[in-house]
């Protein structure tokens, strides 16, 4: 990465619309929080927290996904969700991110007593304090987990619905792919559409593009990562036709796709080339060992975007959130004065 592409990029306002809280701490709170854990829960004596965290460059989804058993661990209080919410409100301030969408699985920080109630008050907590502090505008997305029973993710639909104007903005199915199509949990997707929560759907992010089409027969309004669509020509088109936005994160697609061995190989270029509205956004900045700022400058030297095009990506992604109109305004707004502001890196 050339280092100033990262600090024109870095100086720039941006969106993250995929970004997991579990997936988002930093090292050093996850390691404080893990030796406090109670006797029979702690980490194995020795443990290289730091390692535990790193999936390897390039794994399945599944690999991948293990690693959240650490950090879900640590998330079982109040002041772990809310102090872990406010702390990624202040490290996505410092590289001026002035919208982010934060995601989390609510069903999954009750081991020690909360109720799934609990947890979303004790993150909206934490990123209202985020807010108060920093110049950034933040919504939740609520998490079910695709794996799981369909009645647990009803669960989450009816929390979502009931959090629905008090800082929850969408319902989300997340986790691994494969075996877990989304029509498993219809009832619970048309639930949060009932409700009118926005509905994003993870697919297409380590195998399957036939979920990416499953997810918009649904209704979801943004497909999380669909890095997989370029192999249905079909939905493909369908995507550009309909306007509907991709969440792509570009280091984690690299280590769990199995299509790339770096940047370039990344089929968001393809979808830029083809009018489909492309999103950059981080995905866990601790898994991967990532920024929002890294995450757009790796995809502007991969691919040699001129200064509009990036212009384009962080507009796209103030368009696509699930926020006011009034907002979304706003933030264009904001984004496009920076933007004619900054002589870029190719004028």
């Amino acid at each position: 990465m050339e280092r100033e592409t990262y600090d024109w990029v870095r100086g720039l306002p941006k969106t993250d619309l995929h970004t997991h809280l579990d997936g988002s701490m930093r090292l050093a709170t996850v390691t404080e929080l893990a030796a406090a854990l109670p006797e029979e829960r702690q980490l194995p004596s020795g443990s290289d927290v730091g390692k535990m965290l790193t999936p390897p460059s390039r794994c399945s989804l599944e690999t991948y996904l293990a690693s959240f058993d650490i950090t879900v661990a640590v998330l079982q209080s109040k002041s772990a969700l809310e102090r872990a919410a406010y702390e990624l409100c202040e490290d996505v301030a410092s590289e001026h991110v002035i919208y982010m969408e934060v995601r989390f699985a609510p069903l999954l920080h009750t081991e020690d007593g909360l109720s799934p109630r609990e947890v979303v008050e004790a993150v909206l907590r934490g990123l209202a304090r985020g807010e108060s502090s920093f110049p950034l505008r933040t919504g939740v997305i609520l998490c079910a987990m695709r794996n799981e029973p369909s009645e647990r993710s009803l669960e989450v639909a009816q929390l979502a619905a009931q959090f629905r104007n008090k800082g929850v903005i969408a319902f989300d199915l997340a986790g691994p792919e494969r075996e877990h199509p989304p029509y498993l949990h219809r009832t619970a997707i048309e639930f949060a559409r009932d409700a009118d929560v926005h509905l994003t759907i993870h697919a297409g992010e380590g195998c399957c593009p036939e979920q990416i089409r499953e997810a918009i027969d649904l209704g979801a309004e943004r497909i999380g990562h669909g890095v997989y669509l370029f192999r249905d020509a079909n939905t493909e088109a369908r995507v550009q036709r309909e306007g509907i936005p991709l969440e792509c994160c570009p280091t984690s697609n690299l280590q769990i796709s199995g299509l790339m061995n770096d940047y370039a190989d990344h089929p968001l270029k393809r979808y830029l080339d083809r009018g489909i509205r492309v999103t950059v956004n981080t995905d866990n900045r601790l898994m991967s060992r990532t920024t929002c700022s890294h995450e757009i400058a790796h995809v502007v030297d991969a691919f040699h975007l001129a200064d509009e095009d990036v212009c384009r990506i962080l507009t796209e992604g103030a368009r696509s959130a699930f926020a006011t109109a009034q907002l979304k305004a706003q933030l264009v707004r904001s984004i496009e004065d920076a933007c004619n502001a900054s002589p870029g890196v190719r004028s």
